[in-house]
């Protein structure tokens, strides 16, 4: 995903380039490059980048994944590690930065999706807790 910041010209005003907000979309299997290949294009940009990243160090392998990650990420990108915020963290990350890289859409919605299935879960076992009680 990226976000450039847009300048709009007022009389007066400085005479710096404009350029449009575009939304990137990068598609492929897991593990096929997409991040080092959107890490890349970022960096291509020439402009300020923060980093979305939404996995959660769930095993040990996602672990290692994780911090090979971090490592390879330029040492100028902010990084903001959130699995759930997702608009906040878009908004907090538009503010430090011109360009805004997500990794990865697919673990967040999977990371919403297992907390609501919790979240059910323990509704559920609230309301038999209750019924068993006589509440």
């Amino acid at each position: 995903m990226s976000f450039v910041s847009e300048n709009h010209e007022q009389p007066g005003a400085s005479s710096e380039q404009t350029i449009s907000p575009r939304l990137i979309l990068i598609l492929g299997g897991a593990r096929s490059g997409k991040s080092s290949f959107a890490e890349r294009l970022a960096t291509s940009s020439g402009r300020p980048v923060a980093f979305i990243a939404t996995a959660t160090a769930s095993d040990d392998e996602m672990r290692e994944r994780i911090a090979r990650h971090r490592a390879s990420r330029p040492k100028g990108w902010h990084t903001l590690e959130e699995p759930l915020d997702l608009p906040g963290a878009v908004r907090q990350a538009a503010e430090l930065a011109d360009v805004v890289l997500l990794d990865c859409v697919t673990l967040w919605l999977g990371n919403v999706l297992l907390q609501a299935s919790g979240q059910r879960e323990k509704d559920d076992k609230g309301e038999e807790e209750s019924h068993t009680t006589g509440e």
